[in-house]
């Protein structure tokens, strides 16, 4: 497996992590929001993202070519869940400026390390396309790889 290939299951871990932290987090009676989370609503969620990500990483890891494309679809998905969490903060909930301001720093996070993996994909989709393009010139000229 390619160092880049690596980094992308990394971070996608990663921002799995973020944003099941801020969904949990979302719960908590401190965030006195105006129709409150539930703990059943949040495992539900849990599970969901975990199968989405679940099935996207098994499929790079078995090198299916279309898995990052539908990474980057549950990403994005998810991407628009760290804005819901930020908006639900300020315009649905009754807590502190300093709650609101952790949670959003929180979905924030989530969002640059989306961000993140969106570059690393890319990154993976040059390299993916030049070790190509190298295999094809290699079978023109006659050679191995």
């Amino acid at each position: 497996m390619k160092k880049e290939e690596k980094q992308a299951i990394f971070w996608a871990i990663i921002s799995l992590l973020v944003f099941l932290a801020a969904t949990w987090i979302m719960t908590f009676g401190f965030m006195s929001l105006k129709t409150p989370a539930t703990a059943a609503e949040a495992a539900q969620v849990t599970w969901i993202a975990i199968a989405f990500y679940a099935a996207t990483l098994i499929l790079a890891a078995l090198r299916v070519k279309i898995s990052y494309y539908l990474l980057a679809v549950v990403i994005a998905v998810y991407s628009v869940g760290f804005v819901g969490m930020i908006s639900t903060m300020f315009l649905n909930s009754n807590a502190d400026i300093i709650v609101k301001l952790f949670v959003s720093a929180v979905a924030v996070f989530g969002i640059l390390v989306n961000v993140y993996w969106y570059i690393l994909a890319f990154r993976l989709r040059a390299a993916l396309q030049h070790d190509t393009f190298q295999r094809r010139i290699n079978r023109q000229k006659g050679l191995k790889r």
